[in-house]
């Protein structure tokens, strides 16, 4: 019990509440929408994935990679191939490698220390993720996947957030709610072609893209405070 206790003693009320309020609204839904015990495991491992990742938790990785895993089962019933390809093979080694660096990039009290990304790196960053689009959703379109340019935007966009959150970097929350809200985009598709237990992912995602707002406010006060310990 103390180790719970000493675990949230650096937690917000709202943070919080914010937790208890994810984890009850992704079990309320599951329990109406009668869906699977698969899909209420998916939806809270992917929900305390982010929650605990935006407050800077490493615990939160590792609900990362069993999210992984369940995620890339449910996408490959709906042949989103680029999902379950970003999920299996870069997603859970990142999440691992980011276990590693983050303990290793810790102050005496435990917190991570999180970055500021240049100017210069921003634009390139850009720039890459655009070109890199285009070539991997002419790759699902020769797979046969299904909407393959919207695989291809939220894979390639998730694909550079992992492996900012992985040097720990700020804004890759910043590119969690852009893939946060193609995401539900794509879903709500996969929603209206008959696939009713999408409902129960469109307000994970959801829930993911107000998480991640509040990820890069948390993160970004984090690296402020770093530089000015380090300046």
């Amino acid at each position: 019990m103390d180790k719970v206790k000493n675990y949230f003693s650096d937690w917000s009320i709202f943070e919080k509440v914010w937790l208890i309020t994810v984890c009850t609204i992704m079990t309320v839904i599951w329990y109406i929408n009668g869906d699977s015990p698969f899909l209420l495991a998916l939806t809270l491992t992917g929900c305390l994935n982010l929650v605990l990742g935006a407050k800077g938790k490493i615990a939160g990785l590792y609900f990362a990679i069993i999210n992984c895993l369940l995620y890339s089962y449910q996408c490959m019933g709906v042949k989103l191939y680029g999902e379950v390809m970003y999920n299996m093979l870069f997603s859970i080694p990142v999440s691992a490698i980011a276990i590693y660096l983050w303990n290793k990039n810790k102050d005496d009290d435990g917190k991570i220390r999180f970055k500021v990304m240049p100017m210069k790196v921003i634009i390139a960053t850009f720039v890459g993720t655009l070109i890199a689009v285009f070539l991997y959703a002419k790759v699902l379109n020769l797979l046969g996947g299904n909407l393959a340019f919207m695989d291809s935007l939220t894979t390639v966009v998730s694909v550079v957030a992992s492996i900012l959150y992985l040097m720990r970097f700020s804004e890759q929350w910043l590119m969690w709610v852009g893939v946060n809200a193609l995401s539900i985009v794509m879903w709500i598709m996969v929603y209206a072609s008959g696939d009713k237990s999408a409902i129960i992912i469109i307000v994970m995602k959801v829930t993911n893209l107000l998480n991640s707002l509040y990820g890069y406010y948390n993160w970004k006060q984090i690296a402020t405070d770093v530089e000015a310990v380090e300046a």
